[in-house]
């Protein structure tokens, strides 16, 4: 039948239907049944879980020939919990049946079987993502009272709904303290097959009062998203009780003090405790109190009446007590005097980063005649110098003569700032402080970054930094870490603050005990680390004379050579940084540079050693506070005080005739002086005549503390004596010669 419609109407195929029924020759009782289900859809199915997809369900119903079979029933089955609709749809012209798929309730893959005919199947899938929630609701746990620091009663919970106002599971709710810094079990929660979702405990924090609890969920469009869950926190039993009123104070004697004493009660979490009973009672000074028993109100505090001061003057006393508690003591100071003078307390000489109040607000106290505090005086305080701002300048003096200001801000610039403190008919006082520059950004070395020294000595230059902004100020208050790097020294003081000046020093630093390289590196955060280099030489061992001993000079004079010790290690090499004291120990003489340090080689000489006038003379050399080999070390040395003739000349020479007359420098004890350099001059002191055919007198240089000289006289007979002196040298010998 299909194969004639087909020849006899000669019409398109996607046309059967309308043809078959023109032509009136077959219905769907003669159709071919069905053999193939294809989904034609067209889209990726997805959706959120619970709701309806937006496009409908497309499934082609073809024969074995892949025609469309219009008219054949369709069957929709979804599973996963999910509806269709229609249940069953009737193929149109096309062979096509639609419907509408309302997915199941769990997010992810969800399947749709279709069925039609005798068994044809296929199944279609769709994705379902998060359900979708209309609105959120509090399921419990609001309005609670309880204990700050307490866990509540009842864990708040919430209840989440689609459109429908059915209850949508596996929905995460997230859980947020917003005010009163306590905690919940459960900050993130999944909803339960109710949709309910709970925070677990939720734990006050230590405040009193209004606590609040938010439950979110991560959906635009929701009702009530997010709810909020507020409790009330109270206050614990009494724990501990402070003062809340001026603990010290001064008032005219027999009057009331300006600030009556007054406690706060609070719990262990701080908060203050009501209805707490206290008891003020005077136990110094003789004072009256109005009030005394007190109940703390709802801020926790009692407050007595007044207290009025002893009759004399002096200390006054008040004590609080709260049973079971450690009492508080008020005291009070009773005097009388106008103000006589304004002193600074607080606030002066500090440092602080530009554009950056001070970190202690300047204060002032009024004194009167007798040095006790003034209350009620009006006090102005005023930025001088630094273009600063004073925060609240205008203060009135406190119960103790006591005023601050709120604030002092510094001025945009590195530098000095001043403000002053003024009252009515005082002189005033000014504070002042020291603007450092901006951020840290650069650290560079204020010490050696390499010096020499000896092994387990301290260094001569301790490790020093300076912290800068970007602008070249010095940055205050940067903390900065010494470390020993290699060397295995000692460093005392690694950790530093930089000062006013942005210098941190390292209080010492040790080298190791073995010879070799030192380094020392300081590190500050993110600013480049600076390192500090030393070598050392071995640990001294021993000290020998060097140069300068046993020489001999006249009394009052330097020695030639300026006497020098060599400090050295176990083998044998120099010890540079060692310090060596001098001292004259016998002879009465006396020394320049008395304290040296050894030079690379080891070796220290003093500045120079003039001689006494005694027959010894002893310098010595010391090693402070080292035990070496040969310390100390001492020298000796003869002080030429007299001229001694050791070769006379003969009785008789001829005129013109040479002879040899021989001195020498001699000590005390007459033994000899062994000075090189001294001028000695030979003269005729009478007899007349002419000495080496130059003159009367001939000048010779000591050699060893020996003196020759080689003569000849020319003149007339006769007796003559010879005169022999040094201007240095406090004797002066003669001797005689006879000319025929």
């Amino acid at each position: 039948m299909l194969q004639r419609v087909r020849l006899h109407c000669r019409l398109p195929l996607i046309a059967l239907a309308t043809l078959l029924v023109a032509c009136g020759e077959t219905g769907p009782s003669e159709q071919l049944p069905p053999a193939a289900l294809t989904n034609v859809t067209g889209v990726p199915l997805a959706g959120p879980a619970g709701e309806t997809l937006p496009e409908r369900v497309v499934i082609r119903v073809e024969d074995a020939a892949g025609n469309p079979l219009p008219g054949t029933q369709v069957s929709f089955a979804a599973g996963n919990g999910g509806s269709v609709n229609p249940a069953n749809a009737i193929a149109d012209a096309l062979g096509e049946a639609r419907a509408h798929w309302t997915l199941g309730p769990t997010p992810g893959q969800q399947t749709l079987t279709v069925t039609a005919g005798a068994g044809s199947t296929i199944q279609v899938n769709a994705i379902a993502g998060a359900p979708r929630i209309a609105s959120l609701s509090i399921n419990a746990g609001n309005n609670q009272v309880g204990t700050s620091g307490q866990a509540l009663g009842t864990n708040p919970s919430v209840l989440a709904r689609d459109a429908a106002g059915l209850p949508v599971p596996g929905v995460t709710v997230t859980f947020t303290v917003m005010t009163g810094g306590g905690t919940t079990a459960q900050p993130s929660s999944v909803t339960n097959a109710q949709g309910i979702a709970s925070s677990g405990a939720w734990t006050l924090g230590a405040s009193v009062g209004t606590q609040l609890l938010s439950a979110q969920v991560p959906q635009a469009g929701v009702n009530n998203n997010p709810l909020i869950f507020s409790a009330t926190a109270a206050s614990g039993a009494a724990s501990n009780v402070t003062a809340f009123s001026l603990t010290q104070q001064s008032a005219q004697v027999g009057a009331l003090v300006s600030s009556a004493p007054s406690v706060i009660v609070r719990d262990a979490g701080g908060n203050p405790v009501p209805g707490v009973t206290v008891v003020f009672a005077v136990t110094a000074g003789g004072g009256q109190l109005q009030g005394a028993t007190q109940t703390s109100n709802t801020q926790g505090v009692a407050t007595v009446t007044s207290w009025r001061l002893g009759a004399a003057p002096g200390t006054n006393t008040v004590t609080a007590t709260v049973s079971g508690i450690a009492p508080v003591t008020f005291t009070a100071t009773a005097t009388a005097g106008a103000p006589a003078s304004m002193i600074k307390t607080l606030g002066d000489n500090q440092v602080a980063p530009v554009n950056r109040p001070v970190p202690v607000a300047p204060q002032v106290r009024v004194l009167d005649a007798a040095g006790n505090g003034v209350a009620g005086v009006a006090v102005v305080f005023a930025v001088v110098t630094g273009d600063g701002s004073a925060v609240v300048g205008n203060q009135t003096t406190g119960a103790d003569g006591r005023a601050t200001i709120g604030a002092w801000i510094l001025g945009p610039s590195p530098g000095d700032n001043q403000l002053t403190a003024t009252a009515t008919g005082l002189a005033s006082v000014t504070f002042t402080a020291t603007a450092t520059g901006g951020a840290a950004v650069s650290m560079q070395p204020v010490s050696l970054v390499t010096q020499g020294g000896v092994a387990g000595s301290l260094a001569a230059s301790p490790p020093s930094v300076v912290v800068r902004d970007a602008l070249g100020n010095p940055v205050a208050g940067i903390a900065v870490t010494f470390t020993i790097t290699s060397g295995s020294g000692v460093l005392a003081g690694t950790q530093q603050l930089t000062n006013v000046n942005g210098i941190a020093t390292v209080t010492s630093w040790q080298f190791g005990s073995v010879a070799g390289l030192n380094t020392v590196v300081a590190t500050s955060a993110t600013l480049p680390n600076v390192t500090f280099s030393a070598t050392t030489t071995g640990l001294p061992t021993q000290m020998a004379v060097f140069s300068g001993n046993n020489q001999g000079a006249v009394q009052g004079t330097a020695v030639a050579v300026d006497p020098a010790v060599r400090v050295t290690d176990a083998n044998g090499q120099g010890v540079a940084g060692v310090t060596v004291n001098f001292a004259v120990t016998a002879g009465g003489g006396s020394v320049t540079g008395a304290s040296q340090v050894t030079d690379a080689a080891g070796v220290a000489a003093v500045g120079s050693w003039t001689l006494g006038s005694t027959a010894t003379q002893t310098l010595t050399a010391t090693v402070p506070a080292l035990a070496l080999t040969g310390n100390p070390t001492s020298f000796n040395a003869s002080a030429a005080t007299q001229i001694v003739i050791t070769q006379q000349p003969p009785a008789n020479s001829t005129s013109g005739g040479s002879f040899t007359v021989i001195v020498q420098l001699r000590n005390a004890a007459l033994a000899l002086s062994p000075a090189d350099g001294v001028p000695l001059t030979i003269s005729i002191a009478s007899g007349g005549g002419t000495l080496n055919a130059v003159g009367t007198q001939l000048t010779v240089n000591t050699v060893a503390g020996v003196a020759t000289f080689n003569v000849s006289i020319t003149g007339g007979s006769g007796a003559r004596t010879l005169q022999i002196a040094g201007t240095s040298v406090g004797s002066i010998v003669t001797t005689s010669v006879t000319l025929p």
